[in-house]
């Protein structure tokens, strides 16, 4: 009688050569691009707000918080009511084609108080040659005009009581008010001309 003993062979899965030394640099080397990753990430949040703030020329501008409380805050100078017109001292205001008033102002009145409001004494003559007076302030920077003051027959100032500021009125005939304003109260860094400046501008304008 033949015994045939089986034989099982047990097989393990054996790493081949190098395995071990092949993972352990994929491991590393993951572990070496996520620290690089996580610096690049650091690195740019860090850096990012110095860049935001240059302009397209690389430079970096000259900017500050806004604070209202350093702003200088526009305050009306307190005002006495020139003498009343001479007729002798009205210099003409020319005027469209097609508006129908004849304009003056008073070149002695002419004034500009340090809150750049230009005050004189306007003339407004209808085709009749009826009179009309005001004692007129005009602020350029706000396209505004204030009346303190009308004359009277008398030749008298009457105060206007609270006088406030109103916007230039604009129409299509005998727009008095915004004629002066554009063409000689203001400049065009839109301030109101220094008083020799607007009387030489009246004077030889023609």
């Amino acid at each position: 009688m033949r015994l045939v003993h089986r034989v099982y062979l047990l097989y393990t899965a054996r790493p081949m050569r190098g395995t071990p030394r092949i993972s352990a640099l994929l491991i590393g080397s993951r572990r070496f691009s996520i620290s690089r990753l996580l610096l690049a990430l650091a690195f740019a949040i860090v850096t990012h707000p110095l860049h935001a703030k240059r302009d397209v020329f690389g430079e970096e501008p000259n900017e500050f918080a806004f604070d209202e409380k350093y702003t200088e805050k526009w305050k009306e100078s307190k005002i006495t009511l020139p003498p009343y017109p001479d007729d002798r001292e009205l210099l003409p205001v020319p005027m469209n084609s097609t508006d129908t008033l004849k304009i003056y102002i008073d070149e002695k009145s002419i004034s500009r108080a340090s809150d750049r409001v230009a005050r004189f004494a306007l003339v407004v003559e209808s085709p009749s040659g009826a009179r009309s007076v005001f004692y007129d302030g005009y602020r350029c920077e706000t396209r505004q005009y204030k009346t303190y003051a009308i004359g009277t027959s008398q030749h008298a100032w009457s105060p206007v009581t609270n006088p406030q500021w109103k916007t230039v009125p604009r129409s299509e005939i005998n727009a008095f008010r915004d004629n002066i304003f554009h063409r000689y109260v203001c400049d065009e860094h839109r301030s109101a001309r220094a008083p020799e400046d607007l009387r030489r501008l009246l004077k030889y304008q023609h």
